[in-house]
């Protein structure tokens, strides 16, 4: 049984040259080289609108596509980026291309040009541009509400080197305004919005069983949860990134690892497998604070079988890594209990749009 690990000792931030409770403009920048062996980077914004609308939009330096299908053991560049647009009347608008042109900086921050798509920030605020191709576009503007959050090193190692990495690294609460284009104009919109940042040199389906990905806005907090449990080969262990912040943005409880999870399954029909209906997680640091996160999903916005969507040679792919992969992402309510070192303790409410991808096969030792 392999190794997998959040990297957080003191030995890695002092390898990396990170710091443990700073997060530097460079870390922004991109991470991983062109020719690194199975890489792929990725800079993703999303929002929510008053006037109903969604958007996302996401910014990659690598086109994965042309290692996997030309032979290459070596990710190639190719800028790429993509929106994916939700109208108020809930229609689905997205458009992809890749980009002749482009450049990706290395240190500075968040400062991405390819084509006349571009995105831009520094953890405070960000500036997000894709021009309207095949009828969908964005120009968007993020001031960050609270700062943004890394779980140790935001990188997950795997392997008896840590050979093998997949990372996060968010702003998971930003005001959003501007402007998205679909039906022939442009449309003003006002939300609430999300970034990250994420590297690796895997394919994510092949080291993770599952995850529980979102956010939750309350009075009292902003919740940050990125729950993964990796693949059996890796002993099913749970790997949890989760944080809160407060009211001021202030990051004042970050999990130390020690967590207890309990869920209610119910049985998806279409997708012949379990998923929780209720999941409750108690994060109990060492330092006597405590979070208990409770969420229990009310509506589904999506579900997708990624197995059987594919095609005979996809299929053959996913039978050869031992996974068939499934997608259920969630409108839920739920709630937080904050337990400070001293003893204080705040309950705060609120409803979330989550994500569950459940890339493994159902295994009862998998902690579904």
């Amino acid at each position: 049984m392999s190794n997998a690990r959040i990297m957080d000792a003191p030995e890695d931030f002092k390898r990396l040259g990170i710091k443990p409770d700073q997060v530097e403009l460079w870390e922004e920048s991109r991470r991983v080289p062109e020719g690194t062996p199975g890489a792929n980077e990725v800079w993703y914004f999303d929002a929510n609108f008053e006037d109903g609308s969604k958007v996302i939009v996401a910014f990659r330096p690598i086109d994965i596509h042309a290692a996997m299908t030309g032979g290459q053991s070596e990710s190639k560049d190719g800028p790429n980026t993509n929106v994916m647009i939700t109208p108020p009347d809930g229609r689905e608008l997205g458009d992809f291309h890749f980009n002749k042109e482009g450049s990706t900086a290395t240190r500075g921050g968040c400062d991405l040009r390819y084509g006349n798509d571009y995105a831009k920030g520094d953890f405070k605020s960000y500036d997000v541009y894709y021009e309207p191709n095949n009828g969908v576009g964005a120009k968007l503007h993020y001031d960050a509400l609270v700062e943004p959050f890394r779980q140790g090193t935001g990188i997950v190692g795997f392997g008896e080197n840590d050979e093998v990495f997949h990372t996060d690294l968010s702003v998971p609460k930003n005001r959003v305004t501007g402007q998205i284009f679909y039906d022939g104009e442009w449309h003003d919109v006002t939300g609430v919005g999300y970034h990250d940042h994420q590297w690796m040199n895997t394919n994510p389906m092949a080291i993770y069983h599952h995850w529980f990905w979102g956010r939750m806005y309350t009075d009292e907090f902003t919740v940050y949860i990125y729950d993964f449990v990796a693949s059996k080969q890796y002993g099913y262990k749970r790997l949890p990134m989760f944080g809160l912040m407060n009211k001021e943005g202030r990051c004042i409880f970050k999990t130390d690892g020690h967590v207890k999870v309990d869920t209610k399954l119910e049985y998806n029909e279409t997708l012949k497998r379990d998923f929780p209906k209720t999941s409750r997680y108690i994060f109990e640091n060492a330092d006597g604070s405590k979070a208990v996160f409770e969420v229990t999903w009310k509506e589904e916005i999506e579900k997708r079988n990624t197995y059987e969507s594919q095609g005979g040679k996809g299929k053959a792919g996913f039978d050869a890594m031992g996974i068939a992969p499934v997608y259920m992402r969630y409108y839920a309510l739920g709630g937080v209990t904050f337990t400070d070192t001293d003893g204080n303790t705040i309950i705060s409410n609120g409803d979330m749009i989550y994500e569950y991808n459940y890339m493994g096969k159902p295994d009862p030792e998998a902690g579904v």
